[in-house]
């Protein structure tokens, strides 16, 4: 007798699939000035609407999230501790720009350190923070740029850890490696709290410190960075979860702080506006016997809805195809992973989205397992 774990009963391996569209369009905005921007799902990795969004560019405090990405790994990694002490360099305390006025000498904290330079988008306490981390400025800047290696950034280079210095220093991102650093920086809990706090108390100064980001009382926005010098102009980059879906909107090169945030919250609003659910948590994707179950019948469906920020009409025409983990047997439980659904667009974006298991299966008797599989073997399933 063959030996199997699973078998699919019912998978439409390749399904060509059209939602129809529940709810009217809202057209992207039109006559945005800001000279690059994009809206991105920070679920799926792709762009969604965008200008110029290749387009090196100065970037200014944007700058920082990577300061901060790379500071908090290493927290993570044990290799410093929020409640170190930093004593500030006269080199930090001279930084210009926006600053929380530290003093050379002062101790401050890697927390306020953090804090201080996400939300009050203070140079000096950046460049305090990347010099305890690595010694000096220039040395830190080589950690954000093999990160930004790492992470595939190729539009992307850092010469400071603050942004104050410009694309004729060699100091350049872009909007979509922008939101691709932000998305992956997102992933880690500390700097998604870190950002999406209202306020900070710097115990070193005696005194609280305010979020700056603009749109952080719209529902759902989890934080960002702001940012604005004279060659980046101004700059926003947003992180908004609504409805379990994650979407970055990013502008650069606005003219003025107000323009700068209301395309910002326009690109959020319109891609909030227009998402659809394609694909729900109750449509059974395939159908699996797990003939050492007690329950050895299985349906597998998608662990959270697909939905999408829908464009246009092609946006609602995609492919499905069902992959089932190798070598499934009971006991499995309700909610466990036992594939993938490959979901691929008309705009050539594919998406795996996690299967898991409607039911728990138990675990069968020694005599039922026998009797299952035989069932299977002469009803023809086993072959």
């Amino acid at each position: 007798m063959r030996r199997f774990q699973a078998l699919v009963l019912t998978v439409i391996a390749v399904l060509i699939c059209w939602a129809p569209l529940a709810a009217e369009n809202i057209p992207p905005p039109r006559e945005l000035s800001s000279i690059a921007y994009a809206v991105y799902d920070g679920d799926y990795g792709y762009l969604i609407l965008e200008r110029n969004a290749h387009q090196r560019r100065s970037i200014a405090s944007i700058t920082k999230v990577m300061t901060l990405l790379i500071a908090v790994e290493l927290v993570e990694a044990g290799k410093i501790a929020l409640d170190d002490e930093v004593t500030v360099s006269a080199r930090a305390e001279s930084r210009e720009g926006t600053q929380i006025n530290i003093r050379a000498g002062q101790r401050l904290t890697v927390e306020e350190l953090l804090y201080a330079s996400a939300l009050q988008s203070a140079n000096d306490a950046a460049v305090a923070l990347a010099e305890h981390v690595a010694g000096s400025e220039a040395e830190f800047a080589k950690l954000m740029n093999a990160k930004a290696q790492e992470l595939g950034l190729n539009d992307t280079h850092y010469v400071d850890c603050t942004g104050l210095l410009s694309m004729s220093s060699n100091n350049y991102s872009t909007a979509y490696d922008q939101c691709r650093l932000l998305a992956a920086a997102l992933e880690h809990e500390l700097l998604r709290k870190i950002l999406a706090a209202p306020d900070y108390f710097l115990k070193s100064q005696n005194r609280r410190i305010s979020n700056s980001h603009p749109l952080l009382d719209l529902p759902g926005v989890e934080g960002g960075k702001t940012g604005a010098t004279t060659p980046a102009g101004h700059t926003l980059i947003t992180s908004c979860v609504r409805h379990g879906r994650r979407l970055i909107a990013i502008v650069l090169g606005a003219r003025t702080r107000e323009i700068r945030n209301a395309e910002n919250e326009q690109l959020v609003e319109w891609a909030f506006g227009n998402l659809r659910t394609l694909i729900s948590t109750e449509e059974v994707q395939a159908k699996l016997i797990v003939p050492d179950g007690v329950q050895h019948q299985l349906d597998a469906v998608l662990g959270r809805e697909f939905s999408v920020v829908v464009r246009d009409e092609a946006d609602l025409e995609y492919t499905t195809e069902v992959e089932l983990l190798p070598k499934l047997r009971a006991p499995i439980d309700a909610g466990e992973k036992v594939g993938e659904l490959v979901v691929r667009r008309a705009d050539g974006v594919t998406v795996r989205l996690d299967l898991v298991a409607r039911q728990s299966t138990g675990l069968a008797t020694w005599l039922r397992r026998i009797f299952n599989r035989l069932r299977l073997l002469f009803t023809g399933m086993g072959r």
